[in-house]
């Protein structure tokens, strides 16, 4: 019962935390990688396409700047993305932090606090009409911070040369660089991996946040193992007969569980974008930790039922442990994998429908065989009968040989193999002979009407003296009596018990029993009549 709410706890924190609400997700930042790998054709649908402007930095519309800006950070080529910034009536200070800085500074803020798609900007020349805003700015977004909200604007303004309107991102937003960087900028350890490993991406996460970020899962993985390893022996000195997989459970599985949720709650948050907290809050890591404290969880399970079944005498259960925890983990991995999709922005709700639907058609299909492993799971834990016990079923007697998933195999007297579906199986009167801790001797004596009452009387007293000294026949209860009457003849009622389960040690027994009644028969000059029917005595 603990373990089924343990159990139950673990899977139900799994779903909690599989269940977290983030606005950027993997699936998005796949898109963005697609919009931002080639190169952009402004998308214009103004009629009168002989007046669009050309440019050397395609910066015609607000979508095609802000392509080229992130597309130039992205390949940190930052000379090339400060000529997407307008620096026009800057103050002194800010203009001293350098354009190409201004712009390196701008793309980290970006990526920490401003999720951009590209799709929502316009691609006019004339930009967004609709918006509440001067016909020469539109709104990129809003970063809020501790300075309030701050709003990065898209800017049309004269080109230096020739006075052709483009669009830049805004000077109002260039001036606030500086304090965003303040507040926004990696650590200074972020910035000296930034600046010393190549600039590789990956799911939009930079080679140096991987590897950063790997580095703080192993460390708190350490962290994680000591905490793990002083529980496991506090536990094993309070408790001598603690187990060694119990406490490999604690000092491995919970362990990384343990590591992965110190690493998602006490990072440097300094060092995180964006695309760094959609691939966290994909929950990748989490949901391997948890499928391994599941499953460790459940062979831990295993593994004390099937103690606890060897020591009811219930050794065939520990068979269907096993099958029986490959359907759970089978279960876990499906719930894991729709989980996970959703985390990570696919819409698992169609593959769950499609399965919903496979699985009722394979389920009707398949009602005969789950009616079956319910009768093959009846029979391991409920055990009327084990392999090898004599039973008798139905009308028939046989050795039981297997009891399968879907059958249970019984070899008959007459060495012929029956083969019986297990739902059909359960449901009959099974009489297991095996189990008899002692086996019945009850001879069918009928003598001729022509005996005496003496010599009745004296051979009753003989079998009882004869049943009574014999070694292998049990004390009580002991039964000699004339029954009955009948057509044929004098019916005797004779009981007794030969104390062995083992039937070729009975039937010696009985062999040597039936002779001497025989012979005490002789003896008391009385005869026996008819052929009863034997075909209903017991085996």
């Amino acid at each position: 019962m603990r373990l089924s709410v343990a159990l139950w706890l673990c899977i139900c924190t799994f779903l909690a935390y599989g269940q977290v609400e983030h606005d950027v997700s993997v699936k998005e930042i796949l898109a963005k990688g697609e919009q931002h790998a080639q190169p952009l054709l402004a998308a214009v649908t103004s009629t009168d396409k002989g007046s669009i402007p050309k440019d050397l930095y395609n910066r015609i519309t607000p979508r095609a700047t802000m392509h080229g800006f992130l597309l130039a950070a992205q390949n940190n080529d930052f000379e090339l993305a400060s000529q997407y910034l307008d620096y026009r009536n800057l103050k002194t200070s800010t203009l001293a932090v350098g354009k190409v800085e201004l712009a390196k500074q701008l793309y980290v803020v970006l990526n920490r606090t401003l999720w951009i798609d590209l799709e929502n900007l316009s691609a006019e020349p004339l930009g967004d009409v609709n918006e509440a805003l001067p016909n020469y700015r539109d709104l990129l977004g809003t970063i809020e911070g501790s300075l309030g909200k701050t709003a990065v604007y898209l800017q049309r303004v004269p080109r230096k040369n020739d006075q052709v309107k483009i669009w830049k991102i805004s000077n109002a937003t260039v001036a606030k660089i500086p304090a965003l960087s303040q507040e926004f900028a990696y650590t200074p350890f972020g910035e000296w991996l930034a600046k010393n490993i190549p600039s590789v991406d990956f799911l939009g996460v930079m080679l140096w946040q991987w590897l950063y970020f790997l580095l703080l899962l192993l460390f708190y993985f350490i962290v994680a193992k000591i905490i793990t390893w002083l529980i496991s022996k506090t536990l094993k000195h309070f408790n001598p007969m603690l187990s060694k997989s119990t406490q490999g459970f604690i000092e491995n599985p919970i362990a990384l569980l343990l590591a992965v949720i110190l690493a998602r709650n006490l990072f440097a948050k300094a060092n995180v974008t964006l695309a760094v907290r959609a691939v966290a809050e994909g929950n990748t890591i989490l949901t391997l930790a948890w499928i391994w404290v599941i499953f460790s969880f459940i062979d831990l399970t295993k593994l004390k039922l099937s103690e606890r079944f060897v020591e009811q005498g219930k050794p065939l259960a520990v068979y269907l442990l096993r099958p029986a925890g490959t359907v759970v983990k089978s279960l876990i991995i499906l719930l894991a994998i729709l989980i996970w999709f959703e985390n990570l922005g696919f819409n698992a709700t169609t593959l769950l429908a499609g399965l919903g639907i496979g699985g009722l058609a394979i389920a009707l299909a398949a009602q005969k065989t789950v009616e079956n492993i319910i009768g093959a799971i009846t029979l391991y834990t409920s055990a009327p009968v084990k392999i090898g016990n004599f039973c008798r079923f139905g009308e028939q007697l046989g050795i039981v040989e297997e009891i399968g998933l879907r059958a249970t195999r019984i070899r008959t007297l007459d060495r012929t193999v029956v083969y019986i579906a297990n739902a059909q199986f359960i449901d009959m009167q099974i009489e297991n002979y095996s189990e008899r801790e002692r086996i019945a001797y009850r001879p069918k004596l009928l003598l001729s009407s022509q005996c005496k009452k003496d010599d009745i009387d004296a051979l009753l007293t003989d079998i009882r003296a004869l049943l009574s000294a014999h070694p292998q026949v049990a004390e009580q209860p002991l039964r000699a009596h004339f029954k009955a009457f009948t057509a044929h003849g004098l019916a005797l009622d004779i009981l007794s018990y030969v104390e062995t389960t083992e039937f070729e040690q009975y039937l010696q027994t009985m062999n040597q029993l039936n002779l001497d009644i025989l012979s005490l028969i002789e003896k008391n000059n009385c005869q026996l009549v008819g052929l009863p029917d034997y075909s209903s005595a017991q085996p």
